[in-house]
């Protein structure tokens, strides 16, 4: 009995030390963030500005789609928007108040015209249908100055403000759209990938560029459970690469993953336990661009005890 046992706790006992070396590390390789650019309204691709493996900084043109209909679609946005702003010709509120004073006019006119045919008909010298065309003309003439009035007020009020809101919010969005055809970088980063050439037509959100953002590299690493203990997210860390032997990077835990992995299926020994591992990604530091995607790195955790 004694032959079997041994064996198996000094197993467990290695196993054990093995999760908690004097300064542990672990292996992983080297990823990095990318961008994949598109356009969500597509169109033709009328000019290109880089090519792969091309260093790109932040703003820089990259892809130019056509955009003519789109332009003169703009040009009478914004004409109708100036229009708006600017409101009534001066010449066209002069006309509308002479327009209202001529109405005022033939409403005394026939005002006056009702009251004569009030007094002839009080003489009997008119009909009593007389008299009531009178009165008619009078109430006409009384609504066309009202009329009249109304359109010369309207445009002494100018254009108005949800016109005005309604024409701007249609300007910015032909400028959105203008700005969907003009693609350049989103910061400092390598044209790895273009997919498109001059003459190529696009579908609205097709990628055609994928973007490396060197400054954004990191590497998921994966620890055995007893470490969690030891590790957070924001912690510091040693990064060493086959590349620069004996020279270290700066890293920092962003991220402890939430579930193991490798579990066994019954996890009830400590034989099992000490399986899982969980996932740790570390960003790293990058500014004298020394680290490459696919390089093989070694992460060095605190001394554990």
């Amino acid at each position: 009995m004694k032959k079997i046992l041994l064996p198996t706790a000094l197993l467990t006992l290695a196993l054990l030390s093995a999760c908690r070396p004097a300064n542990p590390s672990v292996s992983g390789t080297i990823e990095v963030d990318e961008v994949r650019l598109a356009s969500r309204y597509g169109g033709r691709v009328l000019k290109l500005s880089a090519q792969e493996g091309d260093a790109l900084t932040n703003g820089q043109p990259l892809v130019e789609l056509e955009a003519d209909e789109l332009e003169a679609d703009r040009d009478r946005a914004a004409a109708q928007l100036a229009e708006a702003e600017a409101g009534p010709r001066q010449e066209e509120i002069a006309a509308a108040k002479a327009d209202w004073e001529a109405q005022v006019a033939q409403w005394d006119f026939a005002r006056a015209e009702a009251k004569r045919a009030e007094e002839l008909f009080a003489q009997k010298a008119i009909a009593a249908t007389e008299r009531e065309q009178a009165n008619m003309r009078g109430t006409s003439a009384e609504k066309a100055v009202a009329a009249a009035k109304a359109r010369y007020d309207l445009l002494l009020a100018g254009t108005r403000p949800e016109q005005l809101t309604a024409a701007r919010a249609q300007l910015a969005a032909l400028d959105a759209q203008l700005r969907e055809t003009r693609l350049s970088a989103p910061g400092d980063c390598v044209l790895e990938t273009l997919s498109v050439k001059v003459g190529d037509v696009l579908a609205p959100n097709q990628p055609l560029a994928t973007l490396l953002l060197p400054n954004h590299l990191w590497v998921r690493v994966f620890v055995p459970e007893p470490w969690l203990g030891h590790i957070r997210v924001g912690q510091q860390l040693r990064v060493r690469v086959d590349s620069f032997a004996g020279k270290d990077f700066a890293g920092t835990v962003e991220q402890i993953a939430r579930a193991a992995e490798f579990t066994p299926r019954n996890v009830q020994t400590v034989d099992e336990r000490v399986k899982q591992v969980f996932g740790v990604k570390v960003r790293l530091e990058n500014s004298a661009n020394e680290l490459r995607a696919g390089m093989a790195a070694d992460v060095f955790f605190p001394t554990m005890k």
